[in-house]
């Protein structure tokens, strides 16, 4: 999951609505464009939901990362703001648990429902994070079992968060700037 920082503090002055339309619009270009290993991206308000089902070995997570370190320079860049990342490991609903939407009273070529198929509990568990260790102000707070083997610069700090669903304690590893300069 990727925030916007600061959109809140924008909120009075109207750049805060013109920040989401901007980070909203250059992310689903670069979604639709790119992004191999993700097989689906959502976009709402100053956030970007993407998942990957590719999960093993060490060296595959760390393409997905790399994927998602250019992903995220790439929109600040063109959005001219920061954002932080929150990355959690987590069981996805199946591809195929949900049939195709069917496009008939259809908005602007888009079914009227969409589904997330990513884990519930590993978007709570962002939502946990954030809460949690916020105060770090870190650019990236990546979960250990995705980072672990990873050959990542190392973190500036790490802490254990109880997430979701048996709350057990999982080290949360976090990073600022890129992650792999």
């Amino acid at each position: 999951m990727f925030d916007l920082v600061g959109t809140r503090s924008l909120a009075a002055t109207g750049k805060g609505s013109s920040a989401m339309l901007l980070l909203q619009q250059r992310a689903v270009a670069m979604i639709n464009r790119g992004m191999p290993l993700h097989s689906h991206g959502y976009v709402w308000n100053d956030s970007v939901l993407m998942l990957s089902y590719e999960t093993k070995p060490a060296v595959v997570r760390r393409n997905v990362l790399a994927e998602l370190d250019a992903f995220k320079q790439c929109l600040e860049l063109e959005c001219s703001a920061q954002l932080y990342a929150i990355c959690v490991k987590g069981l996805a609903f199946p591809r195929d648990e949900i049939s195709s939407p069917v496009f008939d009273g259809q908005v602007g070529a888009q079914p009227r429902a969409v589904v997330l198929k990513t884990s519930s509990w590993a978007m709570a568990n962002c939502f946990e994070i954030e809460k949690k260790l916020k105060h770090h102000r870190a650019h990236w707070y990546i979960d250990s079992r995705v980072s672990d083997g990873v050959n990542l610069q190392a973190p500036f700090s790490s802490e254990d968060v109880p997430l979701l669903p048996k709350h057990e304690p999982r080290r949360i590893d976090m990073f600022r700037g890129s992650l792999f300069r």
